[in-house]
């Protein structure tokens, strides 16, 4: 019932330990791993979350999906083999259950919504003890057979932050939260993060049969082989998924090289999400090497890494040949102008890319210039994102001859670009002659009442922008004024965000007025303002009457 209802989120219900055997009679005699696991869940089942530094509430995965679906208190199974699989003494039924519940685990290890917890960590004396035996056991975790196979079958479809090694466990995450919180939160409170980190790619088959013969070690030898056709049977039914996420795991190049010797036997992945880690030119090599002869992948993300203009060059170069990509995600990367031109010679023979972000990436007006050259032959590039970058006045005025041109894009965001008021007349220029462009973001870029005026213009003609974004652009009665008279006019614009500006009572109530005639704006973002109590009274009493209409003040 409860798996049901939390729909997607189901997987977080089921929680896989992997962990060491202390002794041979007994996994856990004297409870040193049910303390460490017990603690764990705690934080796990904590309805209550903890508030972090910017006042935000953090969950675990379990308590969130509990909260969102109205269940209640959260509860999770958990898969202990010791207590889930039948234990010697068995009887004939129970020896027959035991194989199959054994090769079942896979499902729990294994699955890509499923937690895996391992817990690592080992008793003080364990390793001299295990050194002591004859013949000499595994004296790590690292070091046992079966605990090397739970680990890398955890590791080779599950998304980032549903794996932790709870040897990586802090007293601070263990006192604030279990986490993960959002996917761009670097946080160290967290304690599904910083468990997370530095987890091995998928290995191959092959990698692990010679691991496992050379390297691991079995209290019972015989098990090696078996061990290792569990693990390739296992990796041949999971290279079929669509999807990997392998976001925040602070990988670096080496990492990368290692996963990119398995990408292509997962023949029909269409996304693979490698954001927020910590790639460098190598990593992005590898990665091109590889998408010059995928024929599948469609969407890769590998916003906030470190790729550089290196990088961007060899992700470029095989852009130019890549013949299925149709989303790039590259934000937060410094790939600079020079990088910024490499993707734009690409931009200029791709005919399948279709979004390509490029967000905080150090790019100047030069960048700009060469991606709006590159804009004004490509016939397929329906959204760029080229928010907090710094291209100015004169790449705004590029990107704007390219608006004129263009008859595919339908999303532009230059949020954060220093535009100014020149950037934002020759943006409303092309507004006046584009007749594709729905979605527009101008936040942050200081374009003042003139800057407002000259879009206001614009937006008397133009008969397809529905979605506007002004906010933060020192607009103050004069521009809001202005924006109201298109206001009065247009009808497709359906939603305006013109929040933290300078508008007051006068600017306010102006808005409130061309309400009453315009039928088509639903949501209406006046935050952060400089009005009074009459302008918010006059606002409110415009909408009051109309049914869905969101009014942020």
């Amino acid at each position: 019932r409860v798996a049901l209802a939390l729909g997607d989120d189901f997987g977080v219900l089921f929680v896989a330990l992997s962990y060491r055997w202390l002794t041979k009679e007994h996994p856990d005699p004297d409870g040193f791993h049910l303390g460490i696991v017990a603690s764990v869940a705690e934080l796990y089942l904590n309805p209550r979350g903890w508030t972090d530094e910017y006042g935000l509430d953090q969950y675990s995965q379990l308590a969130e999906a509990f909260r969102e679906h109205g269940l209640g208190l959260p509860e999770f199974a958990l898969f202990w083999d010791f207590a889930s699989l039948h234990q010697p003494p068995r009887t004939d039924a129970e020896a027959k259950l035991f194989p199959k519940g054994l090769q079942n685990s896979n499902v729990w290890y294994g699955h890509a919504r499923t937690v895996v917890w391992m817990q690592s960590e080992l008793p003080e004396g364990f390793a001299a003890r295990m050194r002591a035996s004859e013949p000499p056991l595994a004296e790590t975790y690292e070091d046992s057979g079966w605990c090397y196979v739970e680990a890398a079958i955890s590791a080779a479809i599950k998304p980032g932050f549903l794996r932790l090694d709870l040897a990586k466990r802090t007293e601070r995450a263990m006192a604030c939260a279990y986490g993960p919180g959002e996917p761009w939160d670097e946080s160290d409170d967290l304690l599904a993060r910083v468990c997370a980190r530095r987890r091995p790619p998928p290995p191959s088959p092959e990698t692990v049969r010679r691991l496992l013969q050379t390297e691991k070690r079995f209290t019972n030898s015989s098990d090696v082989s078996k061990v290792a056709d569990l693990y390739a049977t296992f990796f041949g039914k999971v290279t079929n998924v669509g999807e990997l996420k392998f976001e925040g795991l602070e990988w670096g190049d080496a990492d990368v090289v290692k996963l990119c010797e398995v990408l292509p036997r997962f023949a029909v992945l269409r996304t693979l999400d490698l954001s927020e880690n910590k790639i460098g030119p190598e990593g992005a090599s590898a990665l091109g090497e590889v998408l010059k002869v995928n024929a599948v992948m469609t969407e890769l993300e590998l916003g906030g890494n470190e790729i550089g203009d290196e990088g961007a060059k060899a992700i470029a170069e095989a852009l130019k040949v890549n013949a299925v990509m149709t989303e790039l995600q590259l934000g937060g990367n410094k790939i600079g102008d020079e990088g910024a031109k490499a993707i734009a010679e690409a931009l200029k023979v791709n005919a399948v890319l279709t979004s390509v972000d490029l967000q905080y990436n150090s790019i100047g007006h030069d960048g700009a210039k060469a991606i709006a050259e590159a804009l004004k032959v490509n016939a397929v590039v329906t959204t760029l994102v080229l928010r907090g970058n710094n291209i100015g006045d004169e790449g705004a005025i590029a990107i704007a001859e390219a608006l004129k041109v263009t008859a595919v894009m339908t999303t532009l965001d230059l949020v954060g670009n220093n535009i100014g008021v020149e950037g934002a007349k020759a943006i409303a220029e092309a507004l006046k002659v584009n007749a594709v462009l729905t979605e527009l973001s101008l936040y942050r870029n200081n374009i003042g009442d003139d800057g407002a005026k000259a879009i206001a213009e614009a937006l008397k003609v133009n008969a397809v922008v529905t979605a506007l974004g002004l906010g933060g652009n020192n607009i103050g009665d004069e521009g809001a004024i202005a924006i109201v008279e298109a206001l009065k006019v247009t009808a497709v614009v359906t939603t305006l965000g013109l929040s933290s500006n300078n508008i007051g009572d006068e600017g306010a109530t102006a808005i409130a007025q061309a309400l009453k005639v315009n039928a088509v704006l639903t949501k209406l973002n006046l935050k952060y303002n400089s009005m009074g109590d009459a302008g918010e009274k006059a606002l409110r009493d415009a909408v009051k009457d109309r049914s869905g209409f969101e009014l942020e003040l």
